[in-house]
C-alpha cells in the first residue's frame, strides 16, 4: 500500500494488517496502530519503502517496525 492508502483506510476505518514475512502462528496480525504518516511527507512513494514505520498489533499488545509494503488490507 501507499501512504495515502494507508492514510484513506484510516479515515475509512478499513481494517490493515501486517503480512509478517515471518508469521508466527496463533498471532493476529491486525494493525491497531501506525505512526503518524505525516512526518514522512517529504519522501516519495519509492522513498518510503526503505522506512520502517512503528506498528501496534496482536491488540496493541505488540510492537513492530515493518516496512510499508508489509501492510495490506484486511481480508
Amino acid at each position: 500500500m501507499t501512504r495515502e492508502e494507508i492514510k484513506q483506510a484510516q479515515k475509512d476505518g478499513k481494517p490493515m494488517v501486517w503480512s509478517d514475512p515471518l508469521p508466527i502462528e496463533g498471532n493476529d496480525y491486525t494493525i491497531s496502530h501506525i505512526e503518524d504518516l505525516s512526518k514522512y511527507d517529504e519522501f516519495n512513494d519509492e522513498e518510503m519503502e526503505d522506512i520502517p514505520l512503528l506498528i501496534q498489533y496482536n491488540d496493541g499488545g505488540s510492537e513492530a517496525e515493518i516496512f510499508i509494503t508489509e501492510i495490506k488490507l484486511k481480508e
